[in-house]
Protein backbone atom coordinates (compact mmCIF):
# COMPACT_ATOMS: atom_id res chain seq x y z
CA UNK A 1 0.00 0.00 0.00
CA UNK A 2 2.99 2.37 1.11
CA UNK A 3 4.69 1.55 -2.09
CA UNK A 4 1.55 2.61 -4.21
CA UNK A 5 0.74 5.97 -3.00
CA UNK A 6 4.75 7.04 -2.98
CA UNK A 7 4.65 5.93 -6.99
CA UNK A 8 1.54 7.79 -7.24
CA UNK A 9 3.32 10.97 -6.12
CA UNK A 10 1.25 11.11 -2.80
CA UNK A 11 2.85 12.61 0.37
CA UNK A 12 2.48 12.05 4.01
CA UNK A 13 0.86 14.48 6.58
CA UNK A 14 1.70 13.23 10.10
CA UNK A 15 0.04 14.67 13.11
CA UNK A 16 2.55 15.06 16.44
CA UNK A 17 1.10 15.90 19.89
CA UNK A 18 2.48 17.10 22.31
CA UNK A 19 4.26 13.66 23.46
CA UNK A 20 6.60 12.49 20.71
CA UNK A 21 6.09 9.27 21.12
CA UNK A 22 2.42 9.74 19.65
CA UNK A 23 2.42 10.49 16.15
CA UNK A 24 -0.31 9.18 13.70
CA UNK A 25 0.44 8.76 9.77
CA UNK A 26 -2.01 9.95 7.06
CA UNK A 27 -1.95 8.97 3.74
CA UNK A 28 -3.62 11.81 1.36
CA UNK A 29 -5.75 10.47 -1.91
CA UNK A 30 -7.20 13.37 -4.34
CA UNK A 31 -9.59 12.39 -6.52
CA UNK A 32 -10.62 13.70 -10.00
CA UNK A 33 -14.01 14.80 -8.20
CA UNK A 34 -14.35 18.87 -7.76
CA UNK A 35 -15.82 18.98 -4.24
CA UNK A 36 -14.25 16.48 -2.88
CA UNK A 37 -10.43 15.12 -1.34
CA UNK A 38 -10.38 11.88 0.62
CA UNK A 39 -7.66 11.00 3.63
CA UNK A 40 -7.08 7.50 4.59
CA UNK A 41 -6.02 6.56 7.93
CA UNK A 42 -4.04 3.91 7.95
CA UNK A 43 -2.14 3.57 11.29
CA UNK A 44 -3.71 4.26 14.79
CA UNK A 45 -2.54 4.09 18.58
CA UNK A 46 -3.73 1.26 18.50
CA UNK A 47 -0.11 -0.25 16.61
CA UNK A 48 1.79 1.94 19.33
CA UNK A 49 3.95 0.82 22.01
CA UNK A 50 1.96 1.45 24.80
CA UNK A 51 4.28 1.95 27.72
CA UNK A 52 2.23 -0.11 30.81
CA UNK A 53 1.37 0.05 33.72
CA UNK A 54 -1.93 2.46 32.97
CA UNK A 55 -2.89 4.97 35.48
CA UNK A 56 -5.71 7.58 36.13
CA UNK A 57 -4.72 11.10 33.79
CA UNK A 58 -4.76 13.87 36.11
CA UNK A 59 -8.04 15.42 35.40
CA UNK A 60 -9.39 11.82 35.84
CA UNK A 61 -11.11 11.51 32.64
CA UNK A 62 -9.19 9.06 30.79
CA UNK A 63 -6.10 6.46 31.23
CA UNK A 64 -2.47 7.19 30.24
CA UNK A 65 0.71 5.16 30.37
CA UNK A 66 3.84 5.51 31.84
CA UNK A 67 5.22 8.51 29.35
CA UNK A 68 0.98 10.11 29.86
CA UNK A 69 0.62 9.16 26.31
CA UNK A 70 -3.35 8.64 26.63
CA UNK A 71 -4.73 5.38 25.89
CA UNK A 72 -8.05 4.77 24.17
CA UNK A 73 -9.51 1.77 25.72
CA UNK A 74 -10.67 -0.75 22.34
CA UNK A 75 -11.02 -3.93 23.91
CA UNK A 76 -12.82 -7.35 22.57
CA UNK A 77 -14.09 -9.61 24.76
CA UNK A 78 -13.35 -13.55 24.12
CA UNK A 79 -14.34 -14.46 27.81
CA UNK A 80 -13.35 -18.16 27.32
CA UNK A 81 -10.02 -17.81 25.67
CA UNK A 82 -8.40 -18.86 28.96
CA UNK A 83 -10.17 -22.48 28.55
CA UNK A 84 -10.55 -22.87 24.59
CA UNK A 85 -7.72 -21.87 22.91
CA UNK A 86 -4.27 -23.33 23.17
CA UNK A 87 -1.67 -21.18 23.51
CA UNK A 88 -0.88 -21.00 19.43
CA UNK A 89 -4.28 -20.07 18.97
CA UNK A 90 -4.62 -18.08 21.05
CA UNK A 91 -1.19 -16.12 19.98
CA UNK A 92 -2.78 -16.00 16.52
CA UNK A 93 -6.02 -14.52 18.38
CA UNK A 94 -3.73 -11.40 19.78
CA UNK A 95 -2.06 -11.02 17.20
CA UNK A 96 -4.94 -10.79 14.66
CA UNK A 97 -7.00 -8.03 17.73
CA UNK A 98 -3.82 -6.24 17.43
CA UNK A 99 -3.50 -6.08 13.84
CA UNK A 100 -7.52 -5.19 14.25
CA UNK A 101 -6.40 -1.83 16.05
CA UNK A 102 -7.66 -3.56 19.64
CA UNK A 103 -5.17 -3.01 22.31
CA UNK A 104 -7.09 -4.50 24.91
CA UNK A 105 -9.24 -8.37 25.75
CA UNK A 106 -11.21 -9.25 28.72
CA UNK A 107 -11.35 -12.63 29.68
CA UNK A 108 -12.43 -14.57 32.51
CA UNK A 109 -9.87 -16.32 34.14
CA UNK A 110 -11.48 -19.03 36.23
CA UNK A 111 -14.56 -19.20 33.63
CA UNK A 112 -18.21 -20.32 35.24
CA UNK A 113 -19.33 -22.72 37.60
CA UNK A 114 -17.65 -26.03 36.74
CA UNK A 115 -16.75 -25.20 33.21
CA UNK A 116 -13.10 -27.20 32.49
CA UNK A 117 -10.51 -26.48 29.88
CA UNK A 118 -9.61 -28.21 26.58
CA UNK A 119 -7.57 -30.47 28.52
CA UNK A 120 -10.44 -31.08 30.91
CA UNK A 121 -8.41 -29.28 33.38
CA UNK A 122 -10.21 -27.15 36.20
CA UNK A 123 -8.62 -24.29 37.86
CA UNK A 124 -8.94 -26.12 40.79
CA UNK A 125 -8.33 -29.63 42.06
CA UNK A 126 -10.89 -30.90 44.04
CA UNK A 127 -14.61 -29.36 44.01
CA UNK A 128 -13.87 -25.62 43.31
CA UNK A 129 -11.75 -25.65 46.56
CA UNK A 130 -10.12 -21.97 46.14
CA UNK A 131 -7.40 -23.17 48.34
CA UNK A 132 -6.01 -25.71 45.91
CA UNK A 133 -5.49 -24.39 42.99
CA UNK A 134 -4.98 -26.37 39.88
CA UNK A 135 -0.46 -25.95 38.69
CA UNK A 136 -1.51 -27.29 35.52
CA UNK A 137 -4.50 -24.93 34.71
CA UNK A 138 -2.58 -22.12 35.54
CA UNK A 139 0.42 -22.50 33.73
CA UNK A 140 -1.33 -22.09 30.70
CA UNK A 141 -2.54 -19.18 31.63
CA UNK A 142 0.91 -18.24 32.19
CA UNK A 143 2.07 -19.19 29.00
CA UNK A 144 -0.90 -16.52 27.11
CA UNK A 145 -0.30 -13.94 29.72
CA UNK A 146 4.00 -13.83 28.70
CA UNK A 147 2.45 -14.04 24.89
CA UNK A 148 0.10 -11.08 25.42
CA UNK A 149 3.09 -9.09 27.37
CA UNK A 150 5.11 -9.60 24.13
CA UNK A 151 2.45 -8.50 21.64
CA UNK A 152 1.81 -5.33 24.38
CA UNK A 153 -2.42 -6.31 24.89
CA UNK A 154 -3.67 -5.18 27.51
CA UNK A 155 -5.42 -7.93 29.73
CA UNK A 156 -8.78 -6.88 31.43
CA UNK A 157 -9.02 -10.32 33.86
CA UNK A 158 -12.02 -11.11 35.36
CA UNK A 159 -10.61 -13.72 38.77
CA UNK A 160 -14.10 -14.78 39.79
CA UNK A 161 -16.83 -14.47 37.41
CA UNK A 162 -20.39 -13.37 39.19
CA UNK A 163 -22.75 -14.50 36.64
CA UNK A 164 -25.49 -13.17 35.10
CA UNK A 165 -28.24 -16.16 36.27
CA UNK A 166 -27.17 -17.67 39.38
CA UNK A 167 -24.97 -20.36 37.74
CA UNK A 168 -21.96 -19.44 38.19
CA UNK A 169 -19.32 -18.01 41.22
CA UNK A 170 -21.23 -15.94 43.69
CA UNK A 171 -23.65 -16.08 45.81
CA UNK A 172 -26.83 -18.31 45.88
CA UNK A 173 -28.09 -20.99 42.37
CA UNK A 174 -32.05 -20.95 41.32
CA UNK A 175 -32.87 -23.51 44.20
CA UNK A 176 -31.37 -21.47 46.90
CA UNK A 177 -27.92 -23.67 46.95
CA UNK A 178 -24.59 -21.33 48.26
CA UNK A 179 -22.58 -21.23 44.86
CA UNK A 180 -18.50 -21.20 45.34
CA UNK A 181 -17.64 -18.21 46.25
CA UNK A 182 -19.71 -18.84 49.77
CA UNK A 183 -18.69 -22.04 50.01
CA UNK A 184 -15.38 -21.18 50.19
CA UNK A 185 -15.95 -17.93 52.25
CA UNK A 186 -14.42 -14.69 53.14
CA UNK A 187 -11.12 -16.33 54.13
CA UNK A 188 -10.19 -18.89 51.15
CA UNK A 189 -11.31 -16.23 48.94
CA UNK A 190 -9.15 -13.34 50.52
CA UNK A 191 -6.26 -15.57 50.67
CA UNK A 192 -7.12 -16.76 46.41
CA UNK A 193 -6.51 -12.98 46.31
CA UNK A 194 -3.37 -13.29 47.22
CA UNK A 195 -2.46 -16.48 45.58
CA UNK A 196 -3.34 -14.59 42.14
CA UNK A 197 -1.55 -11.32 43.19
CA UNK A 198 1.75 -13.05 44.11
CA UNK A 199 1.72 -14.67 40.87
CA UNK A 200 0.26 -12.26 38.34
CA UNK A 201 1.81 -9.08 40.43
CA UNK A 202 4.15 -8.79 37.63
CA UNK A 203 2.35 -8.45 34.91
CA UNK A 204 2.28 -4.56 34.74
CA UNK A 205 -0.29 -5.22 31.23
CA UNK A 206 -3.59 -6.50 33.49
CA UNK A 207 -6.35 -4.98 35.06
CA UNK A 208 -8.52 -6.60 37.46
CA UNK A 209 -12.54 -6.84 37.10
CA UNK A 210 -13.96 -7.57 40.01
CA UNK A 211 -17.79 -8.98 39.76
CA UNK A 212 -18.75 -10.12 36.17
CA UNK A 213 -22.23 -9.87 34.79
CA UNK A 214 -24.02 -9.15 37.94
CA UNK A 215 -24.09 -6.94 41.30
CA UNK A 216 -22.30 -8.50 44.43
CA UNK A 217 -25.69 -8.93 46.33
CA UNK A 218 -24.47 -11.42 49.15
CA UNK A 219 -21.10 -12.20 48.34
CA UNK A 220 -20.19 -8.35 48.99
CA UNK A 221 -17.96 -9.65 51.70
CA UNK A 222 -16.41 -12.45 49.88
CA UNK A 223 -15.53 -9.95 46.72
CA UNK A 224 -14.07 -7.18 49.63
CA UNK A 225 -12.12 -10.22 50.49
CA UNK A 226 -10.72 -10.96 46.82
CA UNK A 227 -9.99 -7.50 46.64
CA UNK A 228 -7.95 -7.07 49.42
CA UNK A 229 -5.92 -10.01 48.60
CA UNK A 230 -5.38 -8.85 45.50
CA UNK A 231 -4.09 -5.35 46.37
CA UNK A 232 -2.22 -6.46 48.91
CA UNK A 233 0.20 -8.58 46.57
CA UNK A 234 -0.39 -5.89 43.64
CA UNK A 235 0.88 -2.58 42.88
CA UNK A 236 0.54 -1.02 39.26
CA UNK A 237 -2.49 -3.06 38.26
CA UNK A 238 -5.90 -0.87 37.94
CA UNK A 239 -9.30 -2.30 38.96
CA UNK A 240 -12.77 -1.85 38.34
CA UNK A 241 -15.93 -4.05 38.51
CA UNK A 242 -18.45 -5.73 36.21
CA UNK A 243 -22.24 -5.17 37.51
CA UNK A 244 -25.19 -6.30 36.20
CA UNK A 245 -26.99 -4.57 32.63
CA UNK A 246 -27.86 -0.90 33.26
CA UNK A 247 -26.34 -0.74 36.37
CA UNK A 248 -22.15 0.53 36.47
CA UNK A 249 -19.26 -0.41 38.98
CA UNK A 250 -20.06 3.06 40.71
CA UNK A 251 -23.57 2.18 41.41
CA UNK A 252 -22.58 -0.93 43.48
CA UNK A 253 -19.68 0.29 44.89
CA UNK A 254 -19.87 4.00 45.15
CA UNK A 255 -16.90 5.89 46.86
CA UNK A 256 -14.71 2.79 47.16
CA UNK A 257 -11.26 3.35 47.55
CA UNK A 258 -10.26 0.80 45.55
CA UNK A 259 -12.44 1.32 42.23
CA UNK A 260 -10.01 3.03 39.86
CA UNK A 261 -12.02 2.66 36.58
CA UNK A 262 -15.66 2.15 36.10
CA UNK A 263 -17.44 0.26 33.42
CA UNK A 264 -21.16 0.89 31.99
CA UNK A 265 -23.28 -1.33 30.56
CA UNK A 266 -26.23 -1.47 28.72
CA UNK A 267 -27.87 -2.53 25.50
CA UNK A 268 -30.62 0.10 23.72
CA UNK A 269 -33.97 0.99 23.92
CA UNK A 270 -36.25 -1.98 22.73
CA UNK A 271 -33.38 -4.56 23.65
CA UNK A 272 -35.58 -6.98 25.87
CA UNK A 273 -33.87 -10.13 26.28
CA UNK A 274 -31.86 -8.96 29.32
CA UNK A 275 -32.73 -9.34 33.17
CA UNK A 276 -34.14 -5.79 32.65
CA UNK A 277 -36.43 -4.98 30.16
CA UNK A 278 -35.95 -1.38 30.36
CA UNK A 279 -32.08 -1.02 28.45
CA UNK A 280 -31.00 2.87 28.31
CA UNK A 281 -29.11 3.32 25.04
CA UNK A 282 -25.37 3.62 25.72
CA UNK A 283 -25.00 7.75 25.45
CA UNK A 284 -27.69 7.82 27.86
CA UNK A 285 -25.78 5.64 30.50
CA UNK A 286 -22.41 7.73 29.72
CA UNK A 287 -23.80 11.03 30.10
CA UNK A 288 -25.24 9.83 33.64
CA UNK A 289 -21.42 8.39 34.84
CA UNK A 290 -19.54 11.57 33.29
CA UNK A 291 -22.20 13.71 35.11
CA UNK A 292 -21.90 11.72 38.32
CA UNK A 293 -18.36 10.64 38.66
CA UNK A 294 -14.86 12.11 37.64
CA UNK A 295 -13.41 8.88 37.33
CA UNK A 296 -12.15 7.19 33.84
CA UNK A 297 -15.17 4.85 32.33
CA UNK A 298 -15.65 2.45 29.83
CA UNK A 299 -18.46 0.30 27.92
CA UNK A 300 -17.37 -2.97 28.68
CA UNK A 301 -20.54 -4.61 27.81
CA UNK A 302 -23.48 -4.19 24.94
CA UNK A 303 -24.89 -6.18 22.37
CA UNK A 304 -22.85 -8.56 20.77
CA UNK A 305 -21.80 -8.72 16.71
CA UNK A 306 -24.21 -11.64 15.16
CA UNK A 307 -25.94 -12.62 18.93
CA UNK A 308 -29.72 -11.84 19.33
CA UNK A 309 -30.80 -12.05 15.66
CA UNK A 310 -30.47 -8.41 13.53
CA UNK A 311 -29.43 -6.24 16.77
CA UNK A 312 -25.80 -8.13 16.65
CA UNK A 313 -25.41 -6.05 13.22
CA UNK A 314 -22.19 -4.26 11.78
CA UNK A 315 -24.27 -0.74 12.45
CA UNK A 316 -25.61 -1.22 15.62
CA UNK A 317 -21.89 -2.22 16.70
CA UNK A 318 -20.44 1.16 15.36
CA UNK A 319 -23.33 2.89 17.48
CA UNK A 320 -22.43 1.40 20.59
CA UNK A 321 -18.68 2.00 19.91
CA UNK A 322 -19.39 5.58 18.47
CA UNK A 323 -21.48 6.74 21.59
CA UNK A 324 -19.42 5.76 24.11
CA UNK A 325 -16.56 7.34 22.53
CA UNK A 326 -17.85 10.79 22.13
CA UNK A 327 -20.12 10.43 25.56
CA UNK A 328 -16.72 11.33 27.79
CA UNK A 329 -16.00 7.76 28.21
CA UNK A 330 -12.13 6.44 28.32
CA UNK A 331 -13.24 3.67 25.53
CA UNK A 332 -15.22 0.67 25.04
CA UNK A 333 -15.30 -3.19 24.57
CA UNK A 334 -16.57 -4.98 21.45
CA UNK A 335 -18.00 -7.86 21.18
CA UNK A 336 -19.14 -11.22 19.16
CA UNK A 337 -19.92 -14.51 19.47
CA UNK A 338 -16.09 -15.45 19.95
CA UNK A 339 -17.08 -14.61 24.19
CA UNK A 340 -17.22 -18.13 23.82
CA UNK A 341 -14.85 -19.35 20.92
CA UNK A 342 -16.64 -21.23 18.75
CA UNK A 343 -15.35 -23.74 15.99
CA UNK A 344 -15.29 -21.06 13.38
CA UNK A 345 -13.64 -18.57 15.75
CA UNK A 346 -10.85 -17.39 12.98
CA UNK A 347 -13.77 -16.61 10.53
CA UNK A 348 -15.22 -14.92 13.32
CA UNK A 349 -12.45 -12.60 14.08
CA UNK A 350 -13.04 -10.96 10.39
CA UNK A 351 -16.66 -10.31 10.72
CA UNK A 352 -17.74 -6.29 9.47
CA UNK A 353 -18.21 -5.09 12.99
CA UNK A 354 -14.81 -5.96 13.92
CA UNK A 355 -12.93 -4.90 11.01
CA UNK A 356 -14.61 -1.40 10.94
CA UNK A 357 -13.57 -0.47 14.76
CA UNK A 358 -10.25 0.33 13.79
CA UNK A 359 -11.52 3.61 11.88
CA UNK A 360 -12.59 4.60 15.05
CA UNK A 361 -9.10 4.22 16.88
CA UNK A 362 -7.81 5.83 14.44
CA UNK A 363 -10.19 8.44 14.43
CA UNK A 364 -9.78 9.10 18.63
CA UNK A 365 -5.60 9.48 17.67
CA UNK A 366 -6.30 12.03 14.88
CA UNK A 367 -8.30 14.36 16.88
CA UNK A 368 -7.71 13.54 20.54
CA UNK A 369 -10.23 11.95 22.27
CA UNK A 370 -8.69 13.10 25.72
CA UNK A 371 -9.55 16.43 24.32
CA UNK A 372 -13.45 15.96 23.78
CA UNK A 373 -16.14 16.19 26.32
CA UNK A 374 -19.44 15.21 25.50
CA UNK A 375 -22.20 17.72 24.45
CA UNK A 376 -24.72 15.90 26.73
CA UNK A 377 -26.95 18.96 26.70
CA UNK A 378 -27.35 18.42 22.68
CA UNK A 379 -26.64 22.37 21.70
CA UNK A 380 -24.73 21.80 18.74
CA UNK A 381 -27.31 19.45 16.77
CA UNK A 382 -30.02 20.61 18.43
CA UNK A 383 -33.72 19.52 17.30
CA UNK A 384 -31.61 17.74 14.34
CA UNK A 385 -29.83 15.45 16.63
CA UNK A 386 -33.35 12.83 16.14
CA UNK A 387 -34.83 11.54 19.00
CA UNK A 388 -33.11 11.23 22.74
CA UNK A 389 -33.46 7.64 24.44
CA UNK A 390 -33.60 6.27 21.16
CA UNK A 391 -31.41 3.88 18.76
CA UNK A 392 -31.16 6.67 15.90
CA UNK A 393 -29.40 9.45 18.57
CA UNK A 394 -27.16 11.47 16.52
CA UNK A 395 -24.38 12.83 19.46
CA UNK A 396 -21.30 15.06 19.05
CA UNK A 397 -18.24 15.87 21.77
CA UNK A 398 -16.15 19.28 21.87
CA UNK A 399 -12.70 20.35 22.24
CA UNK A 400 -12.33 21.72 25.45
CA UNK A 401 -11.63 24.85 24.19
CA UNK A 402 -14.86 24.53 21.99
CA UNK A 403 -13.22 25.01 18.40
CA UNK A 404 -13.93 21.40 17.09
CA UNK A 405 -16.29 19.05 17.52
CA UNK A 406 -16.52 15.33 16.64
CA UNK A 407 -20.88 14.24 15.48
CA UNK A 408 -21.42 10.50 14.89
CA UNK A 409 -24.99 10.49 13.17
CA UNK A 410 -26.24 6.90 12.73
CA UNK A 411 -28.70 7.35 9.47
CA UNK A 412 -29.23 9.89 6.82
CA UNK A 413 -31.29 13.53 8.10
CA UNK A 414 -30.46 16.50 7.48
CA UNK A 415 -28.25 18.72 10.16
CA UNK A 416 -28.69 21.80 11.44
CA UNK A 417 -25.52 22.77 13.09
CA UNK A 418 -25.91 25.76 15.41
CA UNK A 419 -22.51 27.47 15.08
CA UNK A 420 -22.64 29.74 18.23
CA UNK A 421 -22.42 26.95 20.76
CA UNK A 422 -18.42 26.93 18.81
CA UNK A 423 -16.29 29.64 20.29
CA UNK A 424 -14.90 29.86 16.53
CA UNK A 425 -16.17 30.56 13.17
CA UNK A 426 -16.97 26.85 11.24
CA UNK A 427 -14.21 27.34 8.40
CA UNK A 428 -13.83 23.38 7.78
CA UNK A 429 -16.41 20.45 7.34
CA UNK A 430 -15.49 17.15 6.69
CA UNK A 431 -17.40 13.51 6.53
CA UNK A 432 -15.81 10.79 7.75
CA UNK A 433 -16.51 7.29 6.57
CA UNK A 434 -16.47 4.52 10.02
CA UNK A 435 -16.65 1.89 7.48
CA UNK A 436 -13.56 2.53 5.55
CA UNK A 437 -11.72 5.53 7.00
CA UNK A 438 -12.70 8.17 4.32
CA UNK A 439 -12.69 11.18 4.86
CA UNK A 440 -14.05 14.28 1.99
CA UNK A 441 -14.50 17.71 2.69
CA UNK A 442 -17.28 19.54 1.99
CA UNK A 443 -16.98 22.51 0.27
CA UNK A 444 -20.46 24.01 0.63
CA UNK A 445 -21.50 24.85 3.76
CA UNK A 446 -24.76 26.41 2.91
CA UNK A 447 -27.97 25.42 4.17
CA UNK A 448 -28.81 21.96 5.79
CA UNK A 449 -25.89 19.11 5.67
CA UNK A 450 -26.83 15.78 4.58
CA UNK A 451 -24.83 12.67 4.86
CA UNK A 452 -23.60 11.35 1.99
CA UNK A 453 -25.36 7.86 2.39
CA UNK A 454 -28.21 6.02 4.14
CA UNK A 455 -25.63 4.66 6.26
CA UNK A 456 -23.44 5.80 9.20
CA UNK A 457 -21.41 8.97 9.70
CA UNK A 458 -19.11 11.16 11.19
CA UNK A 459 -18.82 14.70 10.61
CA UNK A 460 -15.65 16.42 11.80
CA UNK A 461 -15.99 20.14 12.72
CA UNK A 462 -13.31 22.21 12.21
CA UNK A 463 -10.27 19.35 12.04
Amino acid sequence: MTAFWKSMGHGTNIRVSNSKQRITPLLIMKTTLPLVSIVLFLFSSAFAQVSFPLSVSKNGRHLIDTDSVPFFYQADTPWHLFFDLKPVDAEYYIKRRKEQGFNALQIMLTGSKGQLDFNGESPWLGDRDFSRPNEKFFERVDAVLEIAKNHNMYIAIVPLWSGCCRGDMAGNDVDGNPLPMMVNGVKKTYEFGKWLGNRYGKYLNIMWIIGGDNDPFNAIEEYGALVKGLMETTTDQLFTYHAASTHSSTDVYPGANWLDVSMIYTYFRGFNKAWNKIQPDVYEVAYDEYRKNKMPFFLGESNYEREHDDWGNPTQIRKQAYWAALSGSAGHAYGSVNWKIPKNWKEVLELEGALSLIHLANLMEHVGFETLEPDWLGTLLEDSAGEYASNNYAISAFTKERTSAVIYVPSKRRLKLNSTSLSRPINSLKWYNPRTGEQSNILSRKGFIVPPSEEDWVLLVNY
